[in-house]
């Protein structure tokens, strides 16, 4: 099924519309897309920057708290997709590939992560080769993410769900995985980490977040670098300037 997958990770597709002022059923694989896209462009950069980055390397430590964090969000929404679809009506679809089994997946995810806390411990055990082997959970869970927003067609979500019901769970969602983020990390990696050439209308920042938004990313000040975006200026961040 991944098999012809490989790095750099294909994104998701999606479109350029509001997606506030669609019909949440029809809204929902679009904006999971989106979200998805942030964390298959931080995989691919991973992969694509692990080579550069060794262990005399000034931004070392910078970049493996970014793989460190990168790889808890990434958890995170994981284990918030099977949450999500385990929710009333959704249920019905709870057993489909709208609703995959990511438990090996989230293992191997785990597992570098805890690769990567030891590093970070003692920078002079640093492989760039075991993260990249690390990585290999990558083609796996793409595959698995395209299949999951292939099935949650507007036909099947309308079958089972209204506009309100779905559009409240999603902002019970949108809640959690806030709750359980760490919002320094989490705001500007979505910012940094989207292309805007596909929406110009996502990711909607918080209002209380906006004013602080240039302190958020002061709080990370060499993690940003690695980014594909700038979080302030939205431009392309090139790899040779690590």
């Amino acid at each position: 099924m991944f098999s012809a997958l490989a790095y750099p990770l294909p994104v998701l597709p999606s479109i350029p519309d509001d997606l506030e002022h669609l019909d949440s059923r029809h809204a929902l694989p679009h904006l999971m897309a989106l979200m998805k896209n942030t964390l298959i462009r931080g995989l691919n950069r991973v992969h694509a920057c692990a080579p550069l980055v060794n262990v005399s390397h000034p931004a070392l430590l910078p970049f493996l708290d970014y793989v460190r964090s990168l790889l808890a969000q990434l958890d995170a929404h994981l284990e918030e997709d099977a949450i999500f679809f385990s929710a009333n009506a959704l249920a019905e679809v709870a057993t489909t590939e709208a609703n995959p089994d990511t438990k090996s997946i989230r293992e191997s995810i785990i597992s570098l992560m805890n690769l990567v806390s030891a590093w970070i411990l003692d920078e002079s055990n640093f492989c760039s080769s075991a993260l990249c082997a690390g990585l290999s959970f990558g083609p796996p869970l793409v595959a698995t993410m395209q299949a999951q927003i292939r099935a949650l067609t507007p036909t099947l979500l309308s079958s089972i769900i209204s506009h309100s019901d779905l559009l409240e769970l999603i902002g019970a969602s949108v809640g959690r995985i806030s709750e359980r983020s760490d919002m320094t990390f989490l705001l500007p990696f979505v910012v940094s980490h989207h292309d805007r050439t596909t929406s110009t209308h996502w990711p909607k920042i918080p209002g209380g977040f906006v004013e602080m938004f240039p302190t958020l990313i002061l709080n990370r000040p060499g993690c940003w670098q690695f980014a594909p975006y700038n979080p302030l200026t939205n431009e392309t961040q090139s790899l040779t300037t690590i």
